[in-house]
């Protein structure tokens, strides 16, 4: 008795190819992933911290290539850093460099923070430790600093931080304040894990498909 068995090569042929896409699909996958991590890590900061417009893009994505299958799912070094890194870590806000300027210069002590009263821009800050006076009737300033402890007769009724000189009255910028601790509110690990188990191999032979045919 003889058995023939037929569509083998195009069985080899077949096999070939799925082998040869799956690092392209490899690829594929590992950015999904990546983008779905970001944009989870993302909602969770705007849910967290209700200001989701300032913080959308707060994680960015490194995309894997050919000759590199890896992605990296990374927060931008600014002032996203800053502003986050203690809701993941716990703890106290790193210093900005407005706040280490008035500890070197003695204004402020190591563990105080300055508040701002409302939003400030870059530019404001630079203005401010470029302009500072050291008492509110000295130097042409418009800004000046209280400094902790401070017992001047002038300002000894004004909170520490720095104020803005007006014509009839000043009014306060930033305030300094004895340094919060902070609990710690968001996860990096936890919904990134979650991901890759419930989509990665959903995806990647949703990629391999695609690729093959």
């Amino acid at each position: 008795m003889t058995i023939e068995i037929t569509g083998a090569g195009m069985v080899t042929s077949r096999l070939r190819n799925m082998f040869k896409q799956v690092p392209y699909a490899t690829q594929r996958t590992l950015n999904d992933i990546a983008f779905l991590i970001r944009g989870e890590l993302n909602k969770d900061i705007g849910d967290a911290l209700r200001t989701k417009k300032a913080t959308e893009n707060a994680f960015l994505v490194k995309k894997a290539t050919k000759a590199n299958l890896e992605s990296l799912v990374y927060m931008k070094h600014d002032w996203h850093y800053i502003a986050l890194q203690h809701h993941y870590s716990g703890g106290n806000a790193l210093q900005i460099e407005f706040e280490k300027k008035m500890i070197s210069m003695g204004y402020m002590s190591s563990n105080s923070s300055a508040i701002p009263i409302k939003k400030i821009s870059k530019a404001i800050y630079n203005k401010m430790s470029s302009g500072i006076a050291t008492s509110r009737g000295s130097g042409r300033s418009k800004y000046f600093v209280v400094k902790e402890n401070d017992r001047s007769s002038h300002t000894k009724h004004l909170p520490p931080g720095v104020y803005l000189r007006l014509k009839t009255k000043v009014r306060p910028v930033v305030l300094f304040t004895r340094e919060a601790t902070y609990r710690k509110r968001l996860e990096i690990l936890k919904p990134a894990k979650y991901i890759v188990r419930k989509e990665f191999e959903k995806l990647f032979f949703q990629n391999l498909k695609k690729a093959m045919t």
